[in-house]
Order: structure tokens, then sequence, then C-alpha cells
């Protein structure tokens, strides 16, 4: 995403026209089967904090992802594909750890999710921004290809889950 562009939204009824003259060549960047969209800069070293205000929405996931991450339908789309993301799904938060997604206890749903990504400790962690709780954290072996923020909107779950992921990067 451009630093212009800082939210993310999922339409179900967008279509963008396209004549048979104008096939657009395969781009190993987008998403094939996910409603996903990376960030544009890449990570290796420092520690980097953003935040995303995910509101009232019924379903998201964010997080980190290997710039070389696998961008069409996965078996499992947690840590052994390069995803270290936290997801709202069927009301519950989840850590989307492999073989299965981990239950995120939390008291109040968070509307603001901090990431903090730390590449010298090869971790990422998860707070509600409003409180900066933490979260949850997940611990990374050594990773030689840049981390990107990862932005999931998901589908539209028949008009329930309309608003957008706005980011932000505080700054102190």
């Amino acid at each position: 995403l451009s630093p212009s562009c800082t939210s993310v939204w999922f339409e179900e009824d967008k279509v963008i026209p396209k004549s048979s003259e104008e096939e657009q060549p395969p781009n190993p960047r987008c998403f094939h089967y996910y409603y996903s969209v990376m960030g544009r800069e890449g990570f290796i070293t420092g520690r980097h904090y953003w935040e995303v205000e995910v509101g009232r929405k019924t379903a998201w996931r964010l997080g980190v992802a290997r710039e070389d991450v696998h961008r069409g339908e996965m078996d499992s789309s947690g840590t052994s594909n390069g995803l270290w993301t936290l997801s709202l799904k069927g009301g519950a938060i989840l850590a989307c750890t492999d073989p299965k997604p981990t239950k995120v206890p939390v008291s109040i749903r968070p509307v603001r999710i901090g990431v903090f990504l730390d590449c010298e400790k090869e971790e990422v962690a998860f707070y509600n921004a409003v409180t900066m709780t933490p979260l949850y954290t997940f611990s990374m072996e050594t990773v030689f290809v840049p981390l990107i923020p990862f932005y999931n909107p998901c589908d539209t779950d028949d008009g329930r889950n309309l608003g957008p992921l706005n980011l932000f990067s505080p700054s102190i």
C-alpha cells in the first residue's frame, strides 16, 4: 500500500471491466484466492510498529507475511506458510498458528490492533492498541526474506462486514 492508501476493504459487487484485448498478465505479487493485500515496505532488520483500526467488523485478518508467501489457495494459512497473523472469525480472536488456530482470550473485543515486529528478537506481537494489553506473540525462526505487513478485510458477510481496515503509523 502506498502512503496515500490507508484503508483496505472488499466490495463483492465491484467488477473491474476488462476487454478480451486487454488481458492482463498474471502478477506474482497479487493474491489469487484471498481478499488480501500486503504493505509496500518489507522489513529484515529493526523494530516496527503500526496500528490497524478494525472497528466493528465481523471478520478480519492482519499481521506480517514473508515477501515470498504463496499467493494462491493454501492447505494451511498459518506460520508454516510464512504468515504470522491474528484474525477475528466467528466472534473469536484467533492466532493463526499451525496445525490449528489458537484462541486468544479477550475480555473486550479490540477495535484497534497494534502490531509490533521486532526483527532482532524474531517476534511479532499483537496488542489491543487502545489499552496496550498484549494479545499474542509469535516467535519466528530466522527469516532471510523481508517481512511485509499483511491485511485481509475478509468478505462482506452478507452486509455485516462492510467497514474498512484503517491503517495508522503512530509517531512519537
